[in-house]
């Protein structure tokens, strides 16, 4: 099968064309094409598939095989893919996911998506006992314990399920070792991603992301949204700000309680992959 491989702020991503091939057992295929050891290497995979309800739908799964509703930056990566493949030959379009219809505008150079903006839709603090299963409707700013380590936890859907802990320094965290820790905790049934953040001034916060099935990773565009929104709310930044993450910046603007994402797409590689 052929196969195109993006990265979007350090975030990278397999993309096949379910429109040309008809691809079964996608969750041991994104285990086996997204290994780093075994396979081509990448935080997730998407195919692309019909819509009938936007131009066009993306199917997202993690790098261990669970489906996922939504991806920041794979979705800016799957927008560059579908329209630079000319599978969709519109700059502003619709994207099906399993988190809602998205749109997408395009900023073209020499016939190339070069930058994405996406309208992530609108942030939902409410939760839900199969996301969360503390007696809270909103946890916005809340002390909450894990391995008998403190920390001020906001709990945001922002496509999908995402906490934000903010610090006063990223340096002092191990994201990786309090990153799974939170990630796996018991009141989270699903587990949930997890964002460290640190505020820098009034337009740009840093944030480092431990994603639920893949682990740290450079970046992560939900994330990036998600965190600014709840910076704007705890902190008091700007409802248009620079998110600096390990592998760039992201852009977030929010617009009449919609969050905006622009960021870079770019195209790494592309060839056959036996499955």
């Amino acid at each position: 099968m052929h196969f195109e491989k993006y990265q979007g702020t350090g975030n990278d991503f397999i993309i096949f064309n379910g429109l040309e091939n008809k691809i079964e057992d996608r969750e041991t295929l994104a285990r086996k094409v997204c290994h780093r050891r075994f396979g081509i290497g990448a935080d997730g995979m998407m195919i692309v598939e019909n819509s009938n309800i936007a131009d066009v739908r993306m199917d997202f799964f993690n790098s261990d095989g669970t489906v996922a509703p939504m991806c920041g930056n794979g979705i800016r990566c799957f927008a560059k893919y579908v329209f630079d493949n000319k599978i969709v030959e519109l700059e502003d379009f619709t994207v099906e996911t399993l988190a809602g219809v998205m749109n997408v505008n395009l900023s073209i150079e020499g016939g190339l998506t070069r930058f994405v903006t996406i309208n992530m839709g609108k942030p939902e603090f409410e939760t839900s006992k199969e996301d969360v299963s503390i007696e809270a409707n909103r946890i916005i700013n809340k002390k909450l314990t894990f391995d008998e380590e403190p920390y001020f936890i906001s709990v945001i859907t922002m496509g999908t399920l995402h906490s934000v802990v903010f610090v006063d320094d990223l340096k002092s965290i191990d994201v990786n070792r309090q990153g799974k820790t939170i990630e796996s905790a018991p009141i989270f049934p699903k587990k949930i991603n997890v964002n460290f953040a640190e505020v820098m001034d009034n337009e740009n916060i840093k944030v480092v992301t431990y994603e639920r099935g893949a682990g740290q990773t450079l970046s992560c565009g939900t994330g990036a949204a998600a965190t600014a929104v709840v910076s704007a709310l705890v902190k008091g930044t700007g409802n248009d700000i620079n998110v600096h993450v390990l592998g760039g910046k992201l852009q977030i603007k929010q617009l009449q309680k919609e969050v905006y994402m622009t960021g870079p797409a770019e195209l790494i590689c592309r060839g056959m992959y036996n499955f």
